[in-house]
């Protein structure tokens, strides 16, 4: 079976339609399913992304109001659950992810405090 190349534009094209289409840049090769041939092509995935003219992460000021919405369902998991919130409990980790980089910068953001290798919730809140 051959394989079918490419475009430079065309894989740059894909990533940016997955990006309109998720609110987010694509991470995995379910999301995106050239991301080996992207890396192949462009050295790594942030080179892929760049070309695209995205970024792994958020920048700190986009998606104010997505952030404030984590911050709030982490402070209502840890109230309603009694517990730190896990990954599986967002309904896209991966859109947290590139919101915060990751769940320790949610949980600050949302007030907890690490004590004892634990996150806790400061009552205060």
């Amino acid at each position: 079976m051959k394989s079918i190349q490419h475009t430079d534009d065309f894989l740059i094209e894909e990533i940016q339609r997955m990006n309109d289409v998720l609110g987010r840049p694509p991470v995995s090769y379910s999301e995106y399913k050239y991301k080996q041939t992207a890396i192949n092509r462009f050295g790594s995935w942030e080179n892929a992304l760049q070309l695209a003219g995205l970024k792994m992460y958020a920048a700190a000021d986009e998606g104010l109001e997505i952030r404030a919405r984590y911050i709030r369902e982490a402070k209502e998991i840890n109230r309603v659950l009694g517990r730190t919130p896990r990954a599986e409990d967002f309904d896209d980790y991966r859109k947290v992810k590139y919101y915060f980089k990751t769940l320790g910068a949610l949980y600050e953001a949302a007030g907890m405090k690490k004590k004892n290798n634990a996150w806790v919730i400061d009552k205060t809140l």
